[in-house]
């Protein structure tokens, strides 16, 4: 048996009855951690940065196609969210571009917030 002023008794814990070596702190995983080497991140933006951030073709074509649906047929009148639905395209974005249509004149909105044809007067 060990003295009790011994390094050996004081580096032991008694768990339920038997003996347990505490660990030493260079045997911890915490010390394999803290040895990391940390290297300093740098975010580089790229050399040229785009001007026009949309897809502007897209767009155009995007308008063309609805305005030719609302030409293809003339009684066809939509609220915002059912051109979205018809379209495929988020309530937001059928907005915006209605009202670009609207804007250009090629639409009309109704007082019940419907959309459609505008006519030409003669």
């Amino acid at each position: 048996m060990q003295e009790p002023g011994s390094s050996r008794a004081r580096n032991t814990l008694l768990v339920h009855g038997e003996r347990m070596v505490k660990r030493k702190p260079l045997e911890s995983s915490w010390q394999a951690i803290l040895d990391l080497t940390l290297v300093p991140v740098v975010a580089r933006l790229p050399a040229a940065v785009r001007a026009e951030r949309r897809d502007v073709k897209g767009r155009h074509a995007l308008l063309c196609r609805i305005h030719s649906e609302f030409e293809e047929m003339p009684g066809l009148s939509l609220t915002t969210g059912q051109a979205a639905r018809l379209f495929g395209l988020s309530p937001d974005i059928a907005f915006r571009i209605l009202d670009r249509l609207t804007e250009a004149q090629v639409l009309r909105q109704g007082s019940d917030g419907q959309f459609a044809l505008r006519m030409e007067e003669s």
